[in-house]
């Protein structure tokens, strides 16, 4: 099958202060390791051809291996479509209808892109990829709820299927009208299991110069204020006075980092918090992952966060305040567990899952059984192409 994959947002991005101008994030300088591509390498290995379709304004520097074609569209009224919400790529349309492709997979019901895409379909069959699980805020959030019950109503009946990535994002599009009927089953953004697997714990601890016998907790993502990370920095503040050895690792990088570097310091936690900024390579971040005895997250706002899927690919369980997706499709399968969104009950809730190791040895094993089973790029290629009707 002639596939064409519709990503038109691949990194994280900042606007503005005046939303006009979209400032990608620093240091993305290859595509060739974007989950996109990952999966669209799946795809060819099943003897299909695909192509990747981007908005140019995340671009990289320069390319990558060059073995995935992905095509970078021209971005157009950045102020009235930000690109890091709904980037407006009008070639689109014209290039698949070009490309006469089998198979349309876009990227979220309420999107620009999605809408071209659907324009383009009658040569090929359109299938949606939804991550997306919540209304947004403000006025954004009202037109998606009327898009859902008018325009996405229509979509939808265009669509060979709609599939959700997460069960949240399927309760989330009937719950607004998308009829049920269109709903594939899910699957799961994937991962690579046999890069992001459990290690020998003592090895990866000494790669990072921690001691075997400290408790570990571990956030990973971008240091924005979304990601609650102060949240985890006041609840160590609480964890140290019984647990003085704990140790919080929060790793990224961000404009949130000054600020919880100050907190570090204005709270004496430099023994107890970790803030690391360094670039790791992948598979330097597996052994990262394999330090931890669990992965905290505490966002305020959030998707479902690709590192949760990467801490349980390496047998590390999930502690967390924020639901959704990670609730239904982690927590609710004994691979995590949930948490206070208040620094000191929070403190607490981790405090009582740190003296129960042999439940997080329990937990952690879920966490990679439930990797294998259903976030492994080759069991989401498989889905995929059973969805589209072909042969994996």
């Amino acid at each position: 099958m002639r596939i064409g994959l519709v990503n038109l947002i691949t990194k994280t991005a900042d606007l503005q202060a005046d939303a006009s101008v979209l400032s990608a994030r620093p240091g993305v300088s290859d595509d060739s390791e974007l989950n996109i591509v990952e999966m669209a390498r799946r795809l060819e290995k099943r003897g299909h051809e695909v192509t990747v379709f981007v908005s140019d304004v995340y671009r990289p520097s320069r390319p990558g291996r060059g073995d995935v074609r992905i095509e970078y569209l021209p971005t157009k009224l950045p102020l009235m479509f930000p690109p890091s919400l709904a980037p407006f790529t009008p070639s689109l349309s014209k290039r698949l209808k070009e490309e006469r492709l089998d198979i349309v997979q876009s990227g979220e019901v309420f999107q620009p892109g999605t809408m071209l895409a659907s324009s383009a379909a009658d040569h090929g069959r359109l299938f949606v990829w939804q991550e997306l699980d919540i209304l947004m805020r403000g006025p954004a959030g009202w037109g998606q709820k009327s898009f859902y019950s008018t325009l996405g109503r229509r979509l939808a009946k265009r669509c060979q299927a709609i599939i959700p990535r997460s069960l949240s994002a399927r309760r989330h599009l009937v719950e607004h009208g998308i009829p049920e009927e269109k709903m594939a089953p899910v699957v799961h953004s994937g991962v690579d299991t046999m890069l992001y697997r459990p290690m020998n714990k003592s090895e990866a601890r000494e790669r990072f110069g921690i001691d075997e016998d400290r408790n570990v907790i571990l956030s990973i993502g971008r240091l924005h204020a979304n990601k609650g990370m102060d949240i985890l920095v006041r609840a160590m503040c609480r964890i140290r006075s019984t647990d003085p050895d704990a140790l919080l690792i929060i790793k990224g990088v961000g404009p949130e980092e000054a600020n919880l570097r100050r907190m570090v310091s204005d709270g004496k936690l430099e023994y107890n918090v970790r803030v690391m900024s360094d670039l790791l390579d992948r598979r330097e971040m597996a052994l990262l992952y394999n330090c931890a005895d669990l992965l905290a997250v505490s966002s305020r706002v959030d998707l479902f966060p690709f590192t949760a899927i990467e801490a349980i690919s390496c047998g590390v369980p999930i502690a967390t305040s924020f639901g959704r997706g990670l609730r239904s499709d982690i927590v609710e399968k004994g691979a995590g567990t949930m948490l206070p969104s208040e620094p000191q009950n929070m403190a607490r809730a981790l405090l009582e899952l740190l003296e129960e190791p042999v439940q997080l040895d329990i937990m952690g094993r879920n966490a990679r059984e439930l990797a294998l089973r259903d976030f492994d790029h080759e069991v989401a290629a498989d889905r995929l192409v059973a969805i589209y009707g072909g042969e994996a």
